[in-house]
């Protein structure tokens, strides 16, 4: 799922892609989750759902915010994957 900048919570996001779609499974998020600034205890409650839809990649970009990006580092470094301008990733079914 690509997000542009999620103003509306990613978690929210990502339950709209698979209620819309009708496919539970979601590959990869890619984009801004609007988490820049946030209070740690509700970065940790996003972190929290966003592992119960266990994503095989987290692309974090713009709005996701620094601490995002570290706590992905500590609680999903597998999956985490640090991209901006000009990254270029190619997925294949």
């Amino acid at each position: 799922m690509i997000s542009s900048c999620g103003h509306a919570g990613i978690i929210n996001r990502l339950r709209r892609a698979q209620e819309v779609s009708g496919v539970d499974k979601i590959y990869a998020l890619v984009g801004g989750f609007h988490l820049a600034p946030t209070p740690d205890d509700y970065l940790r409650q996003v972190m929290a759902e966003l592992q119960k839809f266990d994503l095989e990649h987290v692309m974090p970009m713009h709005c996701s915010g620094q601490y995002f990006i570290d706590l992905a580092g500590k609680e999903m470094p597998e999956k985490l994957v640090l991209c901006g301008i000009g990254s270029s990733f190619t997925f294949t079914a």
